[in-house]
Parts: structure tokens; C-alpha cells; sequence
């Protein structure tokens, strides 16, 4: 007689292949150093006036958190037991019996044992060394498909760019597959797939803390998700299932965030110069904390006193790269020699504005509201100066929402001229009218957007392409725009960005949504936000305020400028006038 699944009888157990005891761990792709001695500290005073008795209380508290600096919206972000127990959670609550998962082969170990163990098969995508997109394709007919970016244990790692054309297939498809794009080592990468999250309901990101906070022992990871999805996933988690400890030793560690960002952004240029220091063997590209090298280079690694990870069907190794001590004795044991460290240039990012940045668009706003409001509200009169006087108000930057509080502020004033009334709103705004604004929005949107599309002829560009990529800096978007518009945008300048649009209540302007979706995507030490409204100087200041281990600076531009730049900022006229100073600055 059986208890359990007759499924279950022949699934192995994950354990780790053996290993030599001592030595110098680069067999588990941890994070090269432990924790500073400054947050380890603040963690053990924590720690010691934990009480022991209680259960856990402060999972809501650090979701929220976590989920204001990574720019998700309310519910859609989910802080778990590590991102395997995240995984697992993903498995059990979208897999039926017989269901396939696409995985990479090779692929990380514990892939097949979560799908099986819900009753799942799985299908394995040959990726070899590199991550070709042909044979996922192929697999998009499966019921879910797991993609780890950088993959383990190659390293390998796919471009947003390039990788768009396969979400966008997955989400096309009639029953589109669950895509989860695991994120393990995405901070040692280029750039992160970030930006993907909000346009694909269908994706989850998922990521873990064992590497970018050097807190493998604490077993945190997070996804991030459409809150409806992770909503549901959310409501199957077992309560209390994050210990306290852990809890507050994340709280502590994004405190200290500076510090370990420092570790990991030094990580990449000491890989690479590893990879070119190995005479004898190869290391595939990668974009991990860790290098495949061929033919497998264990035992002359072990001899020496250092532990990798052996893959003997491949006869190559999968070794960590740890601190700049421990990659020197790899370099020996393999017979050469590790360069010294290079200059690293830091990730710089211009994030633009597109109206009033990078096209010249008042005319054609201000006309599309002006002959909206006609249709809508004929009475009321309008004015230049009343489309100015919303903009200064802040929280308009939206022409939808600027229409319908015209609408609303009309209702309680009558047909007067508005500028006076938002002239003495002033540092105090609408609130008592967001709920009529909101009631009025959709019908403003259609008349707005229903003459927008007559008077975009008004618009021209400010700035070219090359001008741009002239600075050196990483380049994105973030605009008040919806989608629509952003397209129209790009037909008037000629050429696409990275771009965050209006597309959801957490990417408007002021919030820091988007701000700080750019940040991630482009993994950026740096950003200037190009910008020519007070909601613009907001969003950056708010985005500052949560992730301050980066430097945040705003660029105040165009004729208003001194009434929202703030001492720090700088301030020009255009656009144009601001890329000679950035193209000057030293990387």
C-alpha cells in the first residue's frame, strides 16, 4: 500500500553533487563577500531584541517596501521563502496534471523536480552555451515556460530587445502560455527585462537576494507580476512562512543597499578579466556571477584548495567568481595569471520627457484640449493660460485628466475663466474633485484624443537620434503619454527608445513608478530626468528618496523652469543645451 502519488515513486530528491570538504566555496554561485561589518552589526542589535515568541508580523510591511522601490503597482509584488519556494508556488497554482514546462537544457537542477512534483511534465529547450530564441518558439504551445536570464550554469543571457519578440508571440497565442523569466543573476547583467512586467500579464519576474544582498543564508526572494496574477498566488502562500529573522535582516540589508551594490557592480569587469586569463581553457560568455569553463578544470581547482561545481556530461566546470584573492588562485591553478582590476565606467542614464524634451508639443495639446473642452463644455471659456496654470498645478500632466478637471472644476464654479481658481490651488491641488475627475476621464479621453489626431501635425522634434547617443549615456523614455500617443510620438521623431508610458495609474506621473522601472532596466548608477513640469521634478525627487544608493539628478527645462527646479538641479532652456554638458562629464 501507497500514501503518496504513484507519479512521486521514481522523482529523486534534489542533492548536490559531491564535494571535497574545506576549501574555498565557488561551487554555489554565491555572493563573493559576506555582509559589511556596519550592517551586520545594525542586523544583530535587531536580532537581539527580537522576540522569539511571537509570530512574524512584518511581511506586509516589507512587500511595501519592496514593492515602491521596484515601481510596481499595488499587489503586484510578492515577497517569498526564496525565489525556488516562489517557483514552486508558481508551479502548484498553474499546473494540471500532464500540463508541460518549457525549461532550458542545460538548466538549472531544480527545474524538472518543481514541475513534476505538481503533476507537470517537462519539456527541455536546447539552449547549448547561448540562449537561441528558434526552440522557444517551439515550445510555446507548453503551459508555462521558465527562462533563466543570465541561464545557470552557462551564463548565458538574452537582450530585452531581442527577447521581446517571443513574449510578444506568447502573449498573442489564444492560450497564452505563463512566462517566468527568472532573474537570479540579472544584476550582473547589462541590463534587466524590467520593463516587459506591465505590458505582458501573462509574465512573472522573478528574482532572489542570495546574490545582489549577499543573503543566500536568509532565503528571501521576490516576483513581480499583474496584481490579479500575483494576487492569486499571493492568496495560496502559507501564512508566516518568512521567518522574522529574515524579515528584518532584508530590512537591514536594503538600508545598507549602497554597500552591497558596490560588491556587485565591481563582480562583472572580475569575471571578465578571469575568462581572458585561462591559457588552457574556455570560459563561455557569460553574464552571471559565474563562468562554464572547459574541459572541466575541477581537479587541478580542488588541488589547489578551491571547490567547483563539476559537469560531467559536459566536461566542464561551473566555478563562481569570488573576491579578487580567490579569482587569482583560480588563474594560477589553471596556469595564469589574473590581470589587474581596470577603470569601470559607470552606468549613466538619460531619462527624457517626450513632450516639451524631445518634441515641441504645446500647440497640438493645447489645441486637441481646447477644441475637446468646445465639444464637451461650450460655454466655459478657455485659455492658454489655463492650460498652463493646470500644468503648474502639478498632477495634470496627463491631458485626459487636465480636460475632465476643467469638466469638474466648471460643475462647482460655473463657465468662468479657471486660471484664478488653479492659481490659488496652488501647492494644495484638486483633491476634493478626484473622484469627478476620475467619473469625467474616459468621455474626456475620447474627444481629447479624437482632435489629437488633427493636431499633431503642430508637433515637430527638438532633437535628433545622434545628438543623443552622442552623450554616451544609456537612453529611455518616460512620458505622460498613453500608449497610443507614444506611438504617434515615435512617427514624429523618427526613432523608438526604451519607454515607460501612462499605461497604468502607478506609472503616472509624479508617481516614481517608472522612474524607477528605468533605473532597474538599465541596472543605472546614475540618472539625469530630463523634464519640463513640476510632476516631472516630483516623480525625481520621490524616486530619490527610495533608492538613494543611486545619483539622482533633475534637468529643469524649457521657459518655466525656475518655478519647479529645487537648488541641485540643473537648469537650461532645451534639450540641446543640456547634451553638451552630459556628453563632457566623464563616465
Amino acid at each position: 500500500m501507497t500514501f503518496l502519488r504513484p507519479d512521486l515513486n521514481d522523482l529523486p530528491a534534489y542533492r548536490r553533487p559531491p564535494e571535497p570538504e574545506g576549501g574555498v566555496r565557488l561551487h554555489m554561485n554565491e555572493a563573493p563577500t559576506d555582509w559589511p561589518p556596519a550592517a551586520r552589526a545594525a542586523l544583530l542589535e535587531r536580532l537581539a531584541r527580537l522576540p522569539f515568541h511571537q509570530y512574524p508580523e512584518r511581511q506586509g510591511e516589507l512587500t511595501e517596501r519592496l514593492r515602491r522601490r521596484m515601481g510596481a503597482p499595488e499587489g503586484g509584488l510578492l515577497l517569498g521563502p526564496s525565489s525556488g519556494a516562489l517557483l514552486d508556488l508558481v508551479a502548484m497554482a498553474g499546473l494540471e496534471p500532464g500540463d508541460t514546462v518549457g525549461i532550458p537544457d542545460p538548466g538549472f537542477s531544480l527545474y524538472p523536480l518543481l514541475v513534476r512534483r505538481h503533476g507537470g511534465r517537462v519539456r527541455t529547450v536546447p539552449v547549448g552555451e547561448g540562449l537561441p530564441l528558434a526552440p522557444w518558439f517551439a515550445a510555446l504551445d507548453c503551459r508555462q515556460l521558465w527562462l533563466t536570464l543570465p541561464n545557470n550554469p552557462t551564463g548565458a543571457w538574452i537582450p530585452p530587445a531581442e527577447l521581446e519578440p517571443l513574449l510578444a508571440a506568447a502573449a498573442a497565442r489564444p492560450r497564452p502560455p505563463l512566462v517566468v523569466l527568472d532573474e537570479a543573476y540579472a544584476e550582473f547583467a547589462p541590463a534587466t527585462h524590467r520593463l516587459a512586467v506591465d505590458r505582458y500579464p501573462n509574465l512573472l519576474l522573478l528574482r532572489t537576494f542570495s546574490k545582489a544582498l549577499a543573503s543566500a543564508a536568509w532565503r528571501l526572494g521576490y516576483l513581480i507580476g499583474d496584481p490579479i496574477l500575483v494576487g492569486k498566488l499571493a492568496a495560496l502562500q502559507l501564512p508566516y512562512s518568512l521567518p522574522a529573522a529574515s524579515l528584518e535582516a532584508l530590512d537591514v540589508a536594503l538600508d545598507f543597499a549602497a554597500a552591497f551594490e558596490a560588491t556587485v557592480r565591481a563582480l562583472p569587469e572580475r569575471r571578465e578579466r578571469l575568462a581572458a586569463a585561462l591559457p588552457a581553457h574556455r570560459a563561455a560568455p557569460s553574464e552571471a556571477n559565474f563562468l562554464l569553463v572547459s574541459p572541466d578544470p575541477a581537479d587541478s581547482l580542488e588541488a589547489a584548495g578551491l571547490k567547483v561545481r563539476r559537469l560531467a556530461s559536459a566536461d566542464a566546470a561551473r566555478m563562481t567568481v569570488g573576491d579578487e584573492p580567490a579569482t587569482a588562485r583560480v588563474a594560477r591553478a589553471l596556469g595564469g595569471t589574473l590581470p589587474p582590476p581596470a577603470p569601470r565606467p559607470r552606468r549613466r542614464l538619460l531619462a527624457l520627457d517626450i513632450d516639451g524634451v524631445l518634441i515641441d508639443a504645446d500647440r497640438s495639446f493645447m489645441e486637441a484640449v481646447a477644441r475637446a473642452l468646445a465639444d464637451l463644455r461650450p460655454a466655459l471659456p478657455w485659455s492658454d493660460g489655463a492650460y498652463r496654470a493646470f500644468k503648474r498645478l502639478g498632477g495634470f500632466n496627463n491631458d485626459f485628466r487636465l480636460a475632465a478637471g476643467a469638466l469638474a472644476l466648471a460643475e462647482i464654479h460655473g463657465d468662468r475663466d479657471l486660471a484664478p481658481l488653479l492659481t490659488a490651488a496652488d501647492g494644495r491641488g484638486l483633491p476634493e474633485l478626484e473622484a469627478r475627475m476620475a467619473a469625467l476621464e474616459p468621455e474626456a479621453q475620447i474627444a481629447v484624443q479624437r482632435h489629437y489626431a488633427d493636431t499633431i501635425q503642430l508637433e515637430k522634434p527638438l532633437v535628433a537620434l545622434a545628438d543623443l547617443e552622442a552623450t554616451g549615456w544609456d537612453l529611455a523614455v518616460l512620458t505622460g503619454r498613453p500608449p497610443e500617443e507614444l506611438d504617434l510620438a515615435w512617427r514624429v521623431l523618427g526613432f523608438r527608445l526604451p519607454a515607460v508610458c501612462d499605461a497604468a495609474p502607478h506609472l503616472r506621473k509624479p508617481e516614481p513608478a517608472g522612474l524607477l522601472q528605468l533605473a532597474d532596466a538599465f541596472r543605472s548608477e546614475e540618472v539625469v530626468f530630463a523634464g519640463d513640469t513640476v510632476d516631472d521634478a516630483r516623480c525625481l525627487r520621490a524616486a530619490a528618496a527610495l533608492r538613494p544608493e543611486i545619483a539622482w539628478r533633475f534637468a529643469a527645462l524649457g521657459e518655466d523652469r525656475d518655478r519647479f527646479a529645487a537648488p541641485g538641479d540643473v537648469q537650461f532652456a532645451s534639450l540641446r543645451e543640456l547634451l553638451p554638458m552630459l556628453t563632457r562629464e566623464p563616465a
